[in-house]
């Protein structure tokens, strides 16, 4: 062979590298821009980017093929090296399309980990034996390296290209080829491509433009504006006159859905412990509480600060601050990872102690037992007043489920059910999925009870109120629809409200509402307790007649409101921002979205709704002084 045809040979395997290795990000990039809508501006950069990779696979090949002699091993160690690169790229590409389906983000560098360490409970979860999902792994893996070294025994070219180099102009080509990607990786680093919503970037950086709290977008210079109105508000915030002060327990389960508690009149016995509280002592019920959202940042975010998504900003004046501002100690204590996977910690605010997933070792995934460990390491009551907040697991569909303890059989995880296409009024309903979730309801249930007798023996429930709720609801086959995070359905935007008063009578009852709102539920905790609530607080107390005619939502790119202007007809509008596609609902005579109304709304309803959404929801600092 002629140097010439030589070289030629070469140049044609080293295309077919390139053209091979960029099929994946290409299938990749047309599911992220197409699937996603999301804009083609990031193809280019992406490219780019993966580039990188493929330049370092290419330099290792090169010393390799200079440095060992045996052709055999030469091409194990290019096919182990090229697989491993692959498998990363897949499962990069896995977790970004899972993120977008799941909440409507791209996954952040310092959740990876977590995600890591939670693997084997996340495919027991799934209904797989961890032993079997490892063996398909390594079977996976080892097939990937089969086809790669069938491939580069083949055509791998750059044993040739290092032979047919000198030594010198090898160690050139690879001491600047490292130089260029180190450079490369330095320019990522300081200019990356989050503007043009290039997937790698946004894992790697954040966007100093738009920042996503679990897929809800906050503008960083309308949250700096708004900040310095919480400030605002902060500074001139006057605690209430010295006097008792009741503890305040706060539950919030997660994925609780009202209409699946035998409490709130489910043929199912699923809260036998809320029931039995009920009949000896007063539990007020607070019906069709809606959420401001389907996911749990959002939810709890909007619970602690009252605001609805698109008043977020990053140092809201939230409920836990203010209790804090009226001397109270505040322990937060989490079933979940509200440290890097929701982001939340830093919403908070300081509190004296938070725990959750992030922090505990030794447990499985959202495995709640971690929260009445961590109860119980707790000191007793000094007469201190005191905040808890717990966040509970056991609902949720990756919680640890214990087929010993399951009530209703046969229960089977419906996670993979996950799908983003409403069917309108049809449902799929599943008697495993239903058994699953209300085996997970009960468990929540024997949460609340050990969590409330742990707190009684230690003092805590003696002047207290406990107040229970939820982040969000969950699909279940209604309209077609599966987990959350997916739709704005009323299933998944529903959630309970329960108050209980633990030694002492309320001072003002609790006064009819029709929908009372997520961004309600702080405000109402503050009065019932006594202590004033913020100027740009959203929410209105339970226990006042006024209400704003709005509440708002969103998720899944749909925005909507709930019109209570009517008590009597209360109406739901959504808008979808990617389709266009509006719907409208009577939700007092028609709670589970089965009739669309929007052909009998009159036009000028219809634009005054539309002009909201559009306008997004309006701020009221009119009380602001």
């Amino acid at each position: 062979m002629t140097a010439r045809s030589h070289a030629t040979t070469i140049a044609r395997r080293a295309a077919l590298d390139a053209v091979l290795w960029y099929c994946v990000p290409a299938a990749f990039m047309a599911i992220y821009i197409r699937g996603f809508s999301l804009p083609a501006d990031a193809l280019l950069p992406h490219f780019l980017i993966v580039a990188m990779p493929l330049a370092a696979l290419i330099l290792m090949r090169l010393a390799v093929g200079r440095l060992v002699a045996n052709s055999a091993l030469r091409t194990a160690i290019g096919a182990t090296l090229l697989a491993v690169l692959l498998s990363v790229m897949l499962l990069y590409y896995a977790l970004v399309i899972a993120g977008l389906q799941s909440w409507g983000g791209i996954i952040s560098w310092n959740v990876i980990p977590s995600y890591a360490r939670q693997a084997p409970t996340y495919v027991a979860t799934l209904g797989f034996p961890p032993w079997l999902a490892a063996a398909l792994a390594i079977l996976a893996f080892a097939s990937l390296v089969t086809a790669c070294w069938k491939y580069l025994r083949r055509f791998d070219w750059t044993a040739a290209a290092a032979r047919y180099m000198s030594g010198k102009v090898l160690v050139a080509l690879l001491l600047c080829g490292a130089g260029v990607l180190t450079a490369s990786a330095y320019n990522l680093s300081m200019q990356p491509w989050t503007a043009e919503s290039e997937p790698v970037s946004l894992t790697l950086f954040r966007d100093p433009v738009r920042v996503e709290v679990q897929g809800h977008a906050v503008d960083p210079i309308a949250a700096a504006s708004l900040d310095r109105r919480e400030e605002t508000v902060r500074a001139a915030y006057v605690p209430a006159a010295s006097g008792p002060r009741r503890n305040l327990v706060l539950i919030v389960i997660d994925a609780q859905r009202p209409d699946h508690m035998s409490l709130y009149g489910y043929a199912r016995e699923t809260t036998p412990h809320l029931d039995q509280l009920a009949r000896t002592r007063e539990v007020r019920k607070v019906d069709f509480v809606h959420a401001s959202c389907a996911d749990t940042s959002c939810g709890m975010l909007s619970m602690s600060s009252s605001k609805f998504p698109r008043q977020f900003s990053f140092k809201p004046f939230t409920l836990q601050q203010v209790m804090r501002r009226n001397g109270y100690r505040v322990h937060m204590i989490l079933g979940g990872d509200h440290t890097k996977f929701y982001g939340l910690r830093d919403f908070y605010g300081e509190v004296d102690t938070f725990y959750d997933g992030a922090q505990a070792t030794g447990y499985f995934m959202n495995d709640d037992q971690l929260v009445l460990d961590r109860l119980a390491a707790m000191p007793d009551s000094d007469g201190t007043p005191t905040m808890f907040q717990f966040h509970l697991m056991s609902t949720h569909m990756l919680s640890k489920h214990d087929d010993a303890e399951a009530h209703f059989k046969p229960a089977r995880s419906y996670v993979l059910r996950f799908h983003d296409q409403d069917s309108g009024a049809a449902s799929t309903v599943e008697e495993s999925a239903i058994n699953y979730y209300d085996n997970g309801v009960r468990k929540s249930d024997r949460m609340v009870r050990a969590l409330l007798d742990m707190l009684e023996a230690k003092g805590y429930l003696r002047d207290t109120l406990v107040a229970i709720t939820a982040d969000h609801g969950e699909g279940l086959g209604e309209h077609g629809m599966f987990v959350h995070m997916n739709s704005v359905r009323e299933e998944v935007l529903r959630i309970p409200l329960l108050l209980i008063a633990h030694g002492y009578t309320p001072d003002l009852s609790l006064l009819p509402r029709a929908a009372p709102a997520q961004v309600d539920i702080a405000p109402t905790l503050l009065t019932e307790l006594g202590l004033p609530i913020p100027a740009t607080w959203q929410g209105r107390p339970l226990q006042a007649r006024q209400a704003d005619d709005f509440i708002y939502f969103e998720g899944s790119q749909n925005f909507g409101l709930i019109d209570r202007s009517d008590p009597a007809r209360v109406m739901k509008y959504w808008a979808n921002a990617e389709t266009g596609t509006e719907h409208a609902f009577d939700l007092s005579a028609d709670p589970h979205e089965q009739r669309d109304l929007l052909d009998n709304v009159t036009a000028d309803t219809l634009l005054a709704w539309r002009a909201r959404i559009v306008a997004g929801t309006p701020l009221q600092f009119a009380r602001i002084p």
